[in-house]
């Protein structure tokens, strides 16, 4: 009679035993792919989300170096801004408008809002693809000296100037860098006057030497005394971009205080 009190007790056993088990199966439901997946890629580095429009100070000491460690880039290749000549620095803030480990674009402005300059950079695939688009940048910026009504700019400045109704352009190389100024505005501005004080400045002050080859393109529009400033050039794979709508020699003393 034991025999059967035993055979009851083990099986009463094994029943629990069996519903503990199913009752452990739904409290603890298995991952659902969307979750294996999330398992899978947290193994690997996942970027930062790009934040747009984040403004702080930036133009000295720790507020430049918070921007500078926001940006995704190879650190050894950052180049921004030390100096913005007429303004004072704890006035000057920098908004970070694309971030990734190729690229960075920063505009900056003043604490009321006005721009100041608009700082990008780029990492190409090799040097050969980045010197491809500095040289497709600097197409028809230099002036032919066999061209029709074309002379010497003058004020001794070695380059030449190129005069037609209601337009002017003119060029010159120093170094490694090309210096374009092309105009559609009023004819009794001397633009030759501003490639004088340019090319004065940049005889003190040269522009990047490490820049394998650069284009200066300073731009007036029709009924426009105020320039527009694009600075672009090469180092290795990288290209560099300064643009701003200040007075030439300011945009170039920007340029200068890249690092």
């Amino acid at each position: 009679m034991k025999k059967p009190r035993l055979f009851c007790f083990l099986s009463g056993t094994l029943l629990i035993a069996i519903a503990f088990g199913c009752t452990s199966e739904k409290e603890s439901p298995q991952p659902s792919n969307a979750q294996e997946a999330s398992v899978e890629e947290s193994f690997f580095y996942q970027p930062k989300p790009q934040e747009e429009n984040k403004t702080s100070p930036t133009p000295s000491g720790r507020d430049a170096e918070k921007l500078r460690q926001e940006l995704l880039m190879d650190d050894k290749l950052i180049k921004l801004p030390a100096r913005f000549p007429g303004q004072r620095t704890s006035q000057v803030q920098g908004s970070i408008a694309s971030n990734n480990a190729n690229t960075y674009s920063i505009q900056y402005q003043t604490s009321t809002g006005s721009p100041l300059v608009h700082v990008t950079a780029a990492r190409y695939m090799d040097r050969e693809e980045a010197n491809r688009e500095i040289e497709n940048f600097q197409e028809g910026k230099i002036v032919d000296p066999s061209g029709q009504n074309v002379q010497p700019i003058g004020h001794g400045v070695a380059g030449y100037e190129q005069r037609a109704a209601g337009e002017y352009h003119s060029s010159m190389k120093q170094d490694q860098w090309v210096l374009s100024l092309t105009s559609q505005s009023s004819e009794n501005f001397d633009y030759s006057d501003v490639v004088r004080r340019m090319e004065e400045h940049l005889q003190h002050h040269p522009l990047p030497a490490s820049a394998n080859q650069g284009v200066v393109d300073v731009y007036y529009a029709p009924a426009s005394d105020d320039a527009t400033m694009d600075i672009r050039w090469q180092e290795g794979n990288m290209i560099y971009a300064v643009r701003t709508s200040l007075p030439p020699v300011t945009s170039l003393k920007i340029a200068n205080s890249m690092n």
